[in-house]
């Protein structure tokens, strides 16, 4: 990473998908300011408490970071470690900026070329396809534009820099790692968001009888 940003990045990912990715990540940029310890099957007991759970993998896990990083391949959205790490990282009154990392393989399947349809506009724009089916609940809430309470009106089509949680694809993070972790980290104080922090009853996390998917 560049020598002015340091802002610690836990990474959450699907060991036997996308290994490679945080691979990559690491022997490309070092490990001095990535945490890869990932929660695993048997770490936590999963009839504990829910805030006992989050505060257990924000301390142990996530410890000093600032800014989650998601790799999201076809299988993430379903597996219930990397939902509660997402969760556990917002939880609270200091969350982490979150950032998902798309594989440019599952970037194809969910986003089409479009122009946008909006009133006097053609613009050109990235029309999502099985959106919230394949991107973690947490990330896909996280991307609705009508959180942002700056917006007078919702636009007919947004960015990155409106929503909590920003999304690229693989091949432009491993360019530039610095510039979407540095927005991510910068939005914690500068974009007024109601964050979405909570998962739903339906989806897959760290608690008992939801261990249907383990994270290998």
């Amino acid at each position: 990473m560049g020598k002015e940003s340091r802002h610690k990045t836990f990474i959450s990912y699907h060991h036997a998908n996308e290994q490679w990715a945080k691979d990559q990540i690491i022997d490309k940029f070092g490990e001095e300011d990535f945490i890869d310890q990932s929660v695993h099957d048997g770490d936590i007991d999963v009839d504990l408490p829910e805030d006992t759970i989050m505060r257990k993998i924000r301390d142990e896990y996530l410890k000093s970071s600032t800014v989650t990083l998601v790799i999201i391949g076809e299988e993430t959205a379903q597996r219930p470690f990397i939902n509660s790490e997402i969760q556990a990282s917002l939880w609270g009154n200091k969350p982490n900026g979150l950032l998902a990392v798309v594989t440019d393989e599952l970037y194809e399947k969910i986003y089409t070329d479009g122009t946008c349809d909006g009133t006097s506009c053609d613009c050109k724009v990235r029309i999502p396809k099985q959106h919230s089916y394949y991107l973690p609940e947490l990330v896909y809430k996280n991307r609705e534009i009508d959180r942002n309470k700056d917006l007078e009106s919702t636009p007919c089509h947004y960015n990155n820099d409106q929503v909590y949680c920003s999304l690229t694809k693989f091949s432009n993070f491993i360019k530039d790692p610095d510039l979407y972790i540095n927005a991510a980290f910068n939005k914690r104080e500068n974009l007024n968001y109601d964050i979405a922090k909570k998962l739903s009853k339906e989806t897959p996390k760290i608690q008992k009888n939801s261990l249907s998917s383990l994270r290998l």
